[in-house]
This record gives C-alpha cells, sequence and structure tokens, in this order.
C-alpha cells in the first residue's frame, strides 16, 4: 500500500478503497450471481469465476490508480462466483458426511495461502515492483483457471452422491425461486452468522497490528506478524472443523462454541499487555473463527427442503453477508478511534456482533447425518 500511494501519489483514504473494493463488491453482486451462476453448468461457471479472479495480470498494463482498482473489483466478482458454485461441486461428487472434510480441507488452503501472501508480498514489491504481486498472485490464478477448464468435472445436473453406498442419485429436493431462498429463516440465520464473525475477524486483521505497535508500542514488524498466529492456528482448526463434524455427525455444536468464544479471546487479545496472553490468545481466536466453517458451508447443501443448486444461492447470501461484516468491520473500529482516540470502543463493537454466530448456531436446524437418523428412526406417533 505504501509504495502504490507513492508511486500515484495518493492519500491513505484513497489507497484504502483497494482494501475496500474487494469485500463491498462481493457483498454486492454475491447474490445476483449465485442466481445467474444456479442456471447454467457448474463447470462452466466456477470457469468464468475463476478466470475474474486473475484479474490481477491486467495491472501490469495499468498506468493510473483507477485500472488497478478495477482489477481488485474483478477479482471480488470471480470470488463471489466461485466459492457457492465449489461448494455445490462438492456436494455433487462427495458423500455429504465428507463434505464437511473437503470443505475444511478448501477453507484450510485459503488460510495458508493467505499466510504465504502476508510472508511474501512485501519482499515481492520491494525487489521487484508494487505490481509484481498483484500480476504473479493473478497469474497463479489464471494458471488454476485455465487447469480447471481443461480437467473440472461435474456430476450431471441434480445428482449427488448418497449418504452410505457413495453411487450416484438423484437429488429430489425441490428448486425453490430466489425469493423462497432469500427468505428462508436458514438462509438469514447463516447470513447473520458470518456477517459478525467476519465483522470481527477483519477489524482485528486490519487494526491489531497498529493497536500493538501505537498502544503496546511494539516494534511494527513484530505487532505484524502476530496476527499471523491467528492464521496458523486456523488452518488447523479448518482441518478439524472438517473431521470433527464427520465423527460427530452433528454441525451445530461446532457453531455454537466458536461463537460463545470467539469474542471473548479477541478481546483477551486487546486488554493484556503480555506478550505469551497475546500469542495464546491470538491463537484461540483463529482456532474459534475456523473451526465453525467447514460447518457453515456445508449446511446449505444439506437443507432438506431445497436442492443442491438452490444452497447456491444460499452460499452467495451468507457471502454477501460475511463481506458486509468485512467491510464493516475495519472502518468501525477506524471511525470509533477518530472520535474517541481509542481502538477499544471499536474492538468490543465488532465482538459483541461476533455473538451473531452463537445465536445463528442456537437458531439454526441441525442438518448433520445424525440428526437426520434420530429423525428417520423416530417412532410415529399414533393416530
Amino acid at each position: 500500500m505504501p509504495l502504490m500511494m507513492q508511486a500515484f501519489g495518493i492519500t491513505q483514504g484513497s489507497a484504502g478503497w483497494y482494501a475496500a473494493a474487494a469485500p463491498l463488491t462481493i457483498a454486492i453482486v454475491a447474490i445476483p450471481a449465485g442466481v445467474i451462476g444456479r442456471r447454467y453448468s457448474l463447470k462452466r461457471t466456477f470457469a468464468v469465476g475463476a478466470f475474474l479472479q486473475s484479474g490481477g495480470v491486467l495491472a501490469s498494463l495499468a498506468s493510473t490508480y483507477v485500472p488497478v482498482l478495477l482489477t481488485r473489483v474483478l477479482f471480488a466478482v470471480g470470488t463471489a462466483i466461485t466459492i457457492p458454485v465449489a461448494t455445490a461441486v462438492v456436494a455433487q461428487w462427495f458423500a455429504t458426511r465428507k463434505v464437511p472434510l473437503v470443505n475444511g480441507v478448501m477453507i484450510s488452503f485459503i488460510n495458508l495461502a493467505n499466510a504465504v501472501a502476508s510472508v511474501a508480498t512485501v519482499p515481492i514489491a520491494t525487489i521487484f515492483s508494487w505490481k509484481a504481486p498483484i500480476v504473479i498472485y493473478g497469474a497463479y490464478a489464471l494458471t488454476c483457471a485455465t487447469a480447471w477448464t481443461i480437467v473440472g468435472k461435474e456430476r450431471p445436473r441434480q445428482s449427488q452422491m448418497t449418504e452410505a453406498s457413495g453411487t450416484l442419485a438423484i437429488d429430489n429436493r425441490p428448486d425453490l425461486s430466489v425469493r423462497q431462498i432469500l427468505s428462508h429463516r436458514t438462509t438469514l440465520l447463516l447470513a447473520s452468522a458470518l456477517l459478525g464473525s467476519w465483522c470481527l475477524g477483519n477489524a482485528m486483521g486490519s487494526w491489531f497490528p497498529s493497536y500493538y505497535h501505537q498502544v503496546f508500542k511494539m516494534p511494527l514488524e513484530k505487532a505484524s506478524a502476530i496476527p499471523s498466529i491467528s492464521t496458523l492456528a486456523g488452518t488447523a482448526a479448518c482441518i478439524a472443523g472438517g473431521i470433527l463434524p464427520l465423527r460427530v455427525g452433528r454441525r451445530k455444536p461446532f457453531i455454537i462454541v466458536s461463537g460463545v468464544f470467539m469474542g471473548v479471546t479477541a478481546i483477551c487479545a486487546v486488554l493484556f499487555n503480555n506478550i505469551l496472553v497475546i500469542c495464546f490468545s491470538m491463537a484461540l481466536f483463529g482456532i474459534f473463527s475456523n473451526l465453525q466453517t467447514p460447518s457453515l458451508f456445508t449446511m446449505p447443501v444439506e437443507l432438506p427442503d431445497m436442492s443442491v443448486r438452490s444452497g447456491v444461492i444460499v452460499m452467495s447470501v451468507m457471502q454477501s453477508g460475511g463481506n458486509l461484516g468485512n467491510f464493516i468491520g475495519p472502518l468501525l473500529v477506524g471511525y470509533l478511534f477518530d472520535i474517541t482516540g481509542s481502538y477499544i470502543p471499536g474492538f468490543i463493537i465488532a465482538a459483541a456482533m461476533s455473538l451473531s454466530l452463537l445465536v445463528s448456531g442456537l437458531m439454526l436446524p441441525e442438518t448433520g447425518p445424525k440428526a437426520k437418523r434420530v429423525v428417520a428412526e423416530r417412532p410415529a406417533e399414533a393416530p
């Protein structure tokens, strides 16, 4: 960001839009993208999103700031398409009980990529130019998009793997209308869960280095490295969050536990100027902000009253809600700091908003296989 500001002679406010453009764009376009994507081949829809994610390669041609900003918008539109479609593809290829594990592996790769980027971006930009990281990451995305068009496959329309035998079966659940999906109680609860938890996560990621540097007087390099602890812990938690629901056969307990402790661990990382407490709290925050994610991303394709393709729109609504939280979090902390002169009010409010994860977890229906088995085995009531 400082190198980009220097190259274009722009202010911090203008440069901040490069960070804000992605979550704001995803929040706006996720639902329309999901509606359009449901009507077409999942493979082709995913390919379109994957190629849009590689828009960063165009930054090599940019001579002003606005075209660079547009590459960020292209990336965001692609992300709004690929994430829900990927979940639907997984639901077609894997038995229901295995979907949380596969989702956990996918999300852990996202965390690993974030960790790699946090380490590699500044050296690449320093050695070459500020454009280099954007172009390199875009070229990697372009390579993956090309590979998907060659080897990527999808199951026949409306088919998925059966629960026990692992054989292909027809998904007989109904395709709901867009209006029915958007007003569905579970859709709104899942979006609310992500809005609060992602708001806190992005508020921490954006402001904790500045907070530790300015308030706890840490060297900037050390302050910037501490949030990577939560990223590494979160990567392990994603894998655990995929394996444990597979063993337990339920989704809700992992959402509820994460909702209880996510805000608490964030506040502990703020209030205590002790490096051991901070590192321990950051590790726990990484765990509780990621443990529930595989379950949340699995539930839309397990809902008994809508098909997998309807679940794509549910995922799009979740993306919209979560990225709205991503957009709000940094602004909330920043503006309250301008008003009060302290980071604490913003952190506390963001932590309180993360309780939406707990509330949603308590109110969501259980979609795991064990809950379905209990319902199936329950004797019918006498007339």
